[in-house]
């Protein structure tokens, strides 16, 4: 229906080049050309990448088995696009897409969301992304879409979704060994060491099963804007039963433990010292009537956070233990038809139910946001429903329109309609237009909006008050049972150039959001400041994404891109967003010396970002990283790595929740296959 596909991937390269050569050139992330790559998370199903509606990218698994893995968000850090994984901790850890703070950040496992443990912290914004719930040997490849995609999956993914996907039951039995080891070049951050283990196979005939572990050890930095250092451990398991040709059923049980201590003097990290535990548990369907494909997935999450010290506003600390769950029915149906043209159709529902429990900070109010008594509510709870439908349309060969809407429902509030209109045009074999409109959409979580949920801070998080008269002292912040949802139109239209391997992309992107929500002043009472969330805000981001490949020969290839923000600011008082580079590079050269040896070089370049410092806006300087790494394939069975990150050891200290750069990084590696 469309030209023959020749699909770029962007990924995450960097090399080690021997002393005696290549000793000065620079290299990045790679952007190959790859003939089938199809995905699966930008539409409502299977598509050739070209032709995918919406800005996507790909990091396979020869990406990441390049360079040791002890945080996914590090694979991630180097596409266009994209901000965070350069810190060890704090807002700078976390991955952002296009200006738009974490909480609109999807992250899937196949297709399945993993939940969320930030309302089991003290602030959200404190406590980590959860990206790292799986092993990095069971990922077979991550896609990465840059830009709302709230028709096809809801309220969270207002700004990118980032879908993990995991390596399928193969006909005969497999495993992976996998260790590594980092050292920082500084007495101050703490040593990092991972071991992973896969295996997967047939049982009998028809059933099957894969099971992934993964331990990592990071120690705590005495550095206080560092890391708390983490113990984190997972087991990530399926069992897959292959009825016949046409019916298959999965079932999926998932367990993680992450155990973090307070490092000495810890400014921020110290309130969320605990564990960190998370239960997923769930059962899928996948199936064909004719050539129509249905998908049925039904799955629980729970995060428990236990022993977790949060201040208490009485110059002390409160310990507790507090739990989240969710369980989530998601159910599509794909039906391909020629009616006029021809047409891939689908058509899904949602439903999904969560409560919360964390007594430190919600239900802990005896008065509401007006001063009246209340009877807190320890254990809120809340649900929402929605349908969607989507329409690929080949209208010519070389031209798709994908139209789709989707209707929310969410308890308290009222529904919601998010359209999307996208199209894609193939001039000829090499060129590539492709543009559209969507809209996003995000419901107040259930602290935001209890009315007895009130949050202590020790400043950081009254900053909107300074020009009020607050100083010092903390503040208190209210849940406010009137939000509205927060609602975001969305604009994109891009090229992409291939031929010969040579690629060039670049993509013009503009958001504009209503209703954002803010802490602002709501009063003084008995001389304690308190804060509410309001939609008061509106908010613009926008930019260009740039990106490139050459193959300089057969051996060699330069890739690299850039990312520049127009703006990306508050529309109401024309304040930056925070932690968003202004611009942000990768630059980079790959050289296979010989069949089983490689080597790779990433200099990666972040302009100056905005970030709160007690009362008052402050931006951090730009500063530029240059990494180096080889990786050594002894045989098919055995791969070793090695390489030094952030050789010129540049790290910017903001002193805020920001979290400071990471250091220099001495790494290796190994990986056996059996």
């Amino acid at each position: 229906m469309t030209p023959s596909a020749r699909n770029y991937r962007l990924t995450t390269l960097a090399a080690l080049i021997s002393a005696t050569t290549y000793s000065t050139t620079l290299l990045a992330e790679e952007n190959t050309v790859n003939l089938d790559q199809l995905v699966v998370s930008a539409s409502g199903s299977e598509v050739d990448i070209k032709d995918a509606p919406a800005s996507i990218s790909v990091i396979t698994r020869e990406d990441i088995e390049r360079t040791p893995v002890t945080s996914i968000s590090e694979l991630l850090a180097d596409l266009p696009g994209v901000t965070g994984g350069y810190t060890t901790a704090g807002a700078g850890s976390k991955i952002t897409f296009r200006g738009m703070p974490d909480k609109y950040t999807l992250i899937m496992v196949d297709g399945r969301r993993v939940g969320g443990s930030s309302l089991t912290g003290y602030r959200p914004d404190l406590v980590g992304q959860d990206i790292d719930w799986i092993s990095p040997d069971m990922i077979e490849r991550i896609e990465i879409i840059r830009g709302p995609m709230s028709t096809l999956y809801g309220s969270e993914a207002m700004g990118g979704v980032i879908n993990i996907i995991t390596k399928k039951v193969p006909a005969q039995w497999k495993g992976t060994l996998s260790a590594n080891y980092q050292k920082p070049d500084s007495g101050s951050y703490g040593d990092t060491k991972q071991l992973g283990a896969t295996i997967a196979g047939p049982i009998s005939e028809k059933v099957g099963i894969k099971l992934g572990l993964n331990k990592t050890d990071s120690e705590a930095d005495t550095n206080p804007r560092g890391s708390s250092g983490l113990d984190n451990r997972s087991v990530n398991s399926e069992i897959d039963w292959q009825i016949n040709k046409n019916h298959k059923v999965t079932l999926n049980l998932n367990y993680g433990l992450q155990k973090s201590e307070s490092a000495p003097n810890a400014e921020y990290e110290q309130f969320r010292a605990g564990e960190l535990e998370h239960k997923g548990y769930g059962v899928g369907y996948e199936g064909y009537i004719g050539n129509v494909k249905n998908t049925v997935n039904l799955y629980h999450n729970q995060y428990n956070n236990n022993d977790q010290s949060v201040p208490n506003g009485r110059g002390g600390y409160t310990t507790g233990d507090s739990e989240a769950n969710e369980t989530v029915l998601d159910a599509k149906t794909n039906i391909p038809l020629t009616f006029g043209v021809d047409q891939d159709v689908t058509i899904g529902l949602q439903y999904k139910e969560e409560d919360i429990y964390n007594r430190a900070v919600i239900g802990n109010l005896s008065a509401d946001k007006d001063g009246n008594t209340i009877d807190p509510d320890l254990n809120p709870d809340g649900w929402s429903g929605s349908l969607f439908a989507e329409n690929q349309l080949y209208l010519q060969d070389n031209l798709i329109l994908t139209l789709g809407a989707r209707f929310d429902k969410t308890d308290g509030f009222d529904a919601h309609l998010s359209p999307r209109a996208y199209l894609v045009y193939h001039p000829n074999l090499d060129w590539t237009i492709k543009g559209g409109i969507s809209q996003g959409f995000r419901a107040p979580t259930l602290k935001e909006r209890s009315p007895s949920s009130g949050t202590y801070s020790r400043g950081n998080g009254c900053t909107s008050l300074a020009p009020l008269g607050y100083t010092s002292g903390g503040c208190t912040m209210l849940g406010n049972p009137d939000l509205k949802p927060e609602v975001s139109t969305n604009y994109e239209i891009g090229a992409n150039y291939e031929r010969s391997g040579y690629q060039f992309d670049a993509t013009f992107f503009y958001n504009d959001v209503k209703d954002l929500m803010q802490n602002s002043l709501y009063g003084i009472r008995n001389g304690q400041w308190f804060t509410i969330q309001r939609n008061v805000g509106k908010a613009t981001t926008s930019g260009i994404e740039t990106s490139f490949a050459a193959p300089i020969s057969n051996t060699v290839k330069l890739n690299g891109n850039l990312t520049y923000i127009i703006e990306s600011k508050r529309k109401d008082n024309d304040e930056p967003l925070m932690n968003v580079p202004e611009v942000t590079a990768n630059v980079g050269l790959y050289w296979d010396i010989n069949e089983q040896w490689n080597t790779f070089t990433k200099v990666q370049y972040l302009g100056k970002q905005a970030y709160n410092k007690e009362d008052s806006i402050r931006f951090a300087e730009a500063y530029t990283t240059l990494d180096v790494g080889t990786t050594y394939n002894v045989n098919k069975n055995l791969s070793l790595r090695a390489g030094i990150d952030n050789i010129t050891e540049t790290i910017v200290k903001t002193g805020d929740d920001h979290g400071d750069g990471n250091p220099r990084v001495f790494y290796m590696g190994v990986t056996s296959r059996f």
